[in-house]
């Protein structure tokens, strides 16, 4: 069985089954229960332990975690579940109440889809769902493989990467911690190695329609 067999988008309701991982009591019970209510079977865990054993042993369509998981613990827990999960393809939510910059280049560069800062309104994780249930599956490994074809430097893919998900330079800049130029010039070594002179068209090349 493929996740296609099993979830589809219609309209506002989300059919497919989604790990969360909260340990605060009060939020997940909540989160869980807005997740179910718009068709989601939603399993909930509050531990990294846990959470890594519920993925091996079942399939899920995605992954919602939180960025610290232990109370008064500075360790980055949910980068762990991304890093963990990442070669399965299953796309990945972060959420955090201390969203830095810091910690949105390591959810990204791990393989994270979106970082959520909290508190957040449910209609933009609603918003951030129904973008990865309507995204081609592969859609990681086919830019991926365009980046090799091209010889982009490590950097270059990191910037390419930020660039179909769609950030403005500044975005990348801040992301990157480095100046609105630097990534100026980034962009103009990237198009020249894909052959393409806007965004627009690199997407287009990466993507084909």
């Amino acid at each position: 069985m493929t996740m296609s067999d099993s979830l589809y988008l219609s309209g506002r309701k989300l059919i497919g089954k989604v790990l969360l991982v909260e340990d605060d009591l009060q939020f997940g019970g909540w989160l869980q229960a807005h997740l179910n209510k718009i068709g989601l079977n939603c399993h909930w865990k509050t531990n990294l332990t846990e959470a890594l054993q519920s993925f091996e042993n079942e399939l899920f369509h995605a992954v919602i975690t939180d960025i610290f998981l232990t109370s008064g613990n500075l360790r980055t827990e949910g980068l762990e579940i991304v890093k963990a999960i990442r070669t399965s393809g299953t796309p990945c939510i972060i959420m955090s109440s201390a969203a830095d910059l810091r910690i949105a280049k390591e959810a990204i560069n791990q393989g994270a889809s979106y970082l959520l800062e909290k508190p957040f309104e449910m209609n933009e994780l609603f918003k951030a769902l129904e973008n990865m249930w309507e995204e081609p599956k592969g859609l990681q490994a086919i830019l991926e493989r365009f980046l090799d074809i091209h010889k982009l430097t490590p950097k270059e893919k990191e910037v390419a990467r930020l660039v179909v998900k769609g950030l403005a330079n500044k975005e990348i800049a801040a992301v990157e911690a480095i100046t609105d130029r630097t990534i100026k010039a980034h962009l103009t070594s990237i198009f020249q190695k894909c052959k393409v002179t806007t965004r627009t068209e690199l997407f287009n090349a990466i993507f084909p329609t």
